[in-house]
């Protein structure tokens, strides 16, 4: 089930833009269109008896559908080619850059958090321009294809993906990223087919975003600016396979897939400490994915529970050693990662009170897994690592212009860490708050407050191993933000 846009009405998710065109009351043309329609207008009104022209209806002009394929019709009888955009084909993004300040000491970082959103300092942010190129599918059930492709160029391109982002020129960072606008990501890019067996079989082949994590990439679409504690650190971004969607009901919705067992990495890219294949140990890493959607009748309420299994482990996340070195996150491989059972579940939730006239907006996502492969350095011996986390949304409308979202979250890693930057066990929390205003229909401010503490939730982070040395704080930190988004 695609995560963008969810079942809810627009007001209360700043839809990513690709998903505009389905809300969109008006009709659109492309430019070269709408340029000769309007010269030819302008040369067939002034060639028509004055006659011909008083009797046009003034109030009840045809759609513009209609009218613009009698325009072009009319441009071709005369000998002007226009040429049409494909049909379906469609092109959209959006500019999304912000001012943040964390009151942190100098070179002090947040490891837990987007690398963009965690380091110390004010400064202003390019966070991406991001486009999406598109064929989705139609409504109906029979043979057809389709494609996406989404391109991430921005701070937020080298700060998610790892590795399978290109970091640009900068200088590299203790986290391995460069972060600057100079950076490239291809978020997703996969064919789509359906086959019209049943209620039609939805078939993606290629590198997608998995139905996990209420959150998701894009930053506008989601209900504040920075990213939840629980999408950063235990929600893989990107995969790489196959996922088939069925719906047996109109209200249900199932997905299967298998898939690389590399996140945020395709099979043979990155070479992770020399290794350039999907395989742990002697054994094939792939990952089985499976996912169920419930909608209400009333389409005011959705339920998502999804897992990931890997019987030969996956390839991130990175472990830490207890009580050595520090866990390195989702996004980072653990050079102690052997072949042995992984396990990743997440359910969300989300809902629309009737009673408070589709103003209110509640949500919920708790998310857990284990990894039985991590060894000891020196022993061989393996001990086992888990996670868990949790979080709750809550967004008020109150009006055409102005909206309150607020967001708290938790996250613990076991003695085997995987938080970036932690030696385990570790708990951290945050709680968020962020006022928005939509302006004019393609451009979004937001102003968010952020508070995390718990374990070393900051400290100065030591090169090349990414530990925290001291000093290290148990928080509280703080952020303040302000983000301006354009749509197009």
């Amino acid at each position: 089930m695609d995560k963008q846009p969810h079942s809810l009405p627009a007001i209360f998710r700043d839809l990513p833009v690709g998903a505009r065109a389905k809300y969109c009351r008006c009709p659109s043309f492309p430019l070269p269109i709408l340029v000769f329609a309007a010269l030819a207008w302008i040369g067939l009104a002034s060639a028509l008896p004055t006659q011909a022209q008083s009797s046009l209806p003034l109030l009840s002009a045809p759609p513009a559908a209609s009218q613009a394929a009698e325009l072009q019709k009319a441009l071709e009888e005369g000998g002007i080619a226009v040429q049409s955009a494909p049909p379906g084909l469609r092109l959209s993004g959006y500019l999304d850059s912000s001012y943040l300040d964390n009151f942190l000491p100098p070179n002090a970082r947040i490891p837990t958090r987007m690398a963009d959103d965690g380091i110390a300092g004010g400064g202003f942010n390019l966070n991406a321009v991001r486009l999406l190129l598109e064929k989705p599918l139609d409504d109906q059930n029979r043979w057809e294809t389709g494609f996406r492709a989404d391109l991430f160029v921005g701070q937020d391109a080298a700060s998610m993906g790892g590795p399978d982002n290109l970091a640009g020129l900068g200088v590299p960072t203790e986290a391995g990223n460069a972060r600057n606008s100079a950076s490239f990501l291809l978020a997703e890019a996969y064919v789509t087919f359906r086959i019209p067996v049943g209620n039609a079989i939805d078939v993606k082949v290629g590198k997608f975003v998995p139905p996990l994590g209420f959150e998701v990439m894009e930053r506008p679409a989601n209900l504040n600016f920075t990213y939840g504690n629980l999408y950063t650190n235990l929600i893989p971004e990107m995969v790489t396979g196959i996922e088939t969607v069925y719906r047996p009901l109109d209200w249900v919705e199932t997905t299967l897939g298998i898939l690389d067992g590399s996140f945020n990495a395709a099979r043979a890219g990155f070479p992770f400490f020399g290794q350039s294949n999907n395989t742990l140990g002697n054994g094939a890493a792939y990952l089985f994915l499976a996912s169920a959607g419930i909608d209400a009748s009333a389409r005011n309420a959705r339920l998502m529970a999804s897992a990931l299994y890997g019987p030969n482990g996956a390839n991130p996340p990175g472990f830490g050693l207890f009580p050595a070195t520090p866990g390195t996150g989702v996004f980072v491989e653990s050079p102690l990662n052997r072949a042995a059972p992984f396990f990743l579940g997440d359910v969300w939730g989300e809902w629309i009170p009737k009673a408070t006239r589709d103003r209110l907006l509640l949500a919920w996502e708790t998310t857990g897994g284990f990894y039985e492969g991590i060894g000891t350095l020196g022993s061989g011996a393996e001990q086992s690592a888990s996670w868990l986390g949790a979080s709750l949304w809550a967004k008020y409308q109150a009006n055409s212009l102005t909206s309150l979202a607020l967001r708290t979250d938790w996250i613990h890693g076991s003695a085997n860490e995987i938080l970036a930057g932690h030696v385990g066990p570790a708990d951290i929390w945050s709680v968020t708050a962020t006022l928005g205003f939509d302006l004019w229909e393609n451009l979004m401010l937001r102003t968010e407050f952020r508070m995390d503490w718990g374990a070393a939730v900051y400290g100065t982070p030591f090169s090349p191993m990414g530990a925290l040395l001291f000093p290290i704080s148990s928080g509280p930190a703080f952020l303040w933000a302000v983000e301006t988004v354009y749509s197009f």
